[in-house]
């Protein structure tokens, strides 16, 4: 088994690392990690993504059962303000680890380490290779490390493939789309006591943002997993002075899409729906220019040795069938969406302690019961991973 006291401490060892990103980026916490795993008596190997940031990845040799890839990122959002305990002090209160990235994800990444460690100890051969992956990069916009690790062939067709982010214990095996765009608009700086003789590009913008959010939420796709699209302007800056009509504004989007929509159908319905509302104001133009990775929905097969084998571990250690998450999809996308996104894989979800209700908000906090209940399903499977990976082939 799992030893649950050192899943505890490894969590608190992260946590006292800033991985902030941006900010002081991964390179501290990818060398405690490769030390951790040396004195498990692994071989990690460090794949360098961009300077100072590694993506570490250690393997329990198996058999020849599909391999198992435990994905784990070591880099955080900002730790940002409104804490009342140290963001980096990993405190116990109760049953609650506290620190940013507590439950996204250093808290799975310490069970991905609890994992490993307790392979060697029991003198377990799993029956195939067990292997961990620590990124980098996974709150940016890039996803670079996710990205690094599909270039970089590591990855095999047979995957099985699972993200310890948080989900409250419950499987998600589905992720909307994501596209983030950032859209620009000019217009004509005047007097405001002559606004006429200007072009407002903040009233501009507004009516973009209005009328696309009226159009994204009356699309008529509802994924029986996923639900409806959705959409947020995340920022909106315009204007120079009070007393100025502002020449230009600036927004940013988070557009997030099901089946049967694609991710290439998000700009040209932006560009769309831009260029009636600039109808409305003769000479104002826009621009528009992706923000980070497109991210396409997935979703994995109900019949994947990774998802057959989470429902059947979670069963024989709880005694119940595993919860499925917010009607079994996922909001967030993770190194395990862009895995699937980039491979084509079926064979891809995401299962781990926390709440994504918790996770980027202050005094961010993992439930040690969820570390436990995450460490004992994982153990469980791999225990049973060749009857698993058998009973999908029959």
């Amino acid at each position: 088994m799992i030893d649950l006291e050192k899943v505890i401490a490894d969590t608190q060892s992260l946590l006292s690392i800033d991985s902030q990103n941006p900010g002081v980026g991964e390179g501290e916490c990818g060398a405690w990690v490769s030390r951790r795993l040396s004195d498990m008596g692994l071989t990690p190997t460090a794949m360098t993504v961009q300077k100072n940031r590694d993506n570490i990845i250690a393997t329990v040799p198996g058999g020849d059962s599909p391999r198992l890839v435990i994905l784990g990122h070591l880099d955080t959002v900002p730790i940002g303000e409104g804490w009342s305990v140290d963001p980096l002090g990993g405190e116990i209160r109760e049953d609650k680890i506290y620190g940013r990235g507590a439950c996204d994800m250093k808290g799975g990444v310490a069970v991905a380490l609890g994992l490993l460690e307790a392979l060697g100890t029991h003198n377990v051969t799993p029956a195939g290779d067990v292997v961990f992956v620590a990124t980098v990069d996974e709150e940016a916009p890039d996803m670079a490390g996710a990205h690094h690790l599909v270039a970089s062939d590591v990855l095999r067709p047979t995957d099985q493939v699972i993200a310890l982010e948080p989900t409250g214990t419950k499987l998600r095996i589905a992720q909307m789309g994501l596209r983030w765009l950032t859209v620009k608009v000019t217009g004509k700086m005047a007097h405001a006591g002559r606004a006429h003789l200007g072009i407002d590009s903040a009233h501009v913008m507004a009516r973009i943002v209005d009328r696309l959010k009226g159009h994204i939420e009356a699309l008529p796709y509802v994924d029986d997993i996923l639900g409806r699209p959705r959409f947020t302007c995340g920022t909106f800056h315009a204007g120079v002075a009070t007393n100025v009509v502002p020449p230009t504004a600036e927004a940013s989007f988070d557009i997030r899409i099901v089946p049967p929509m694609v991710i290439e159908d998000v700009i040209p319905m932006v560009d769309t729906i831009a260029h009636a509302v600039l109808r409305d104001f003769p000479g104002a133009t826009f621009a528009i220019d992706g923000l980070g990775a497109p991210r396409p929905p997935v979703r994995a097969a109900e019949d994947a040795p990774i998802i057959r084998g989470l429902r059947s571990a979670y069963q024989s250690v709880v005694g119940s069938a595993l919860p499925q998450g917010d009607d079994d999809g996922h909001e967030a996308y993770t190194d395990a969406s862009m895995v699937a996104a980039l491979t084509g894989s079926t064979s891809c979800t995401v299962f781990g302690p926390g709440s994504t209700d918790r996770a980027h908000t202050a005094d961010e906090f993992v439930p040690i019961s969820d570390l436990e209940l995450v460490s004992r399903v994982m153990w469980q499977m791999v225990f049973d991973w060749d009857v698993i990976c058998r009973a999908t082939t029959d």
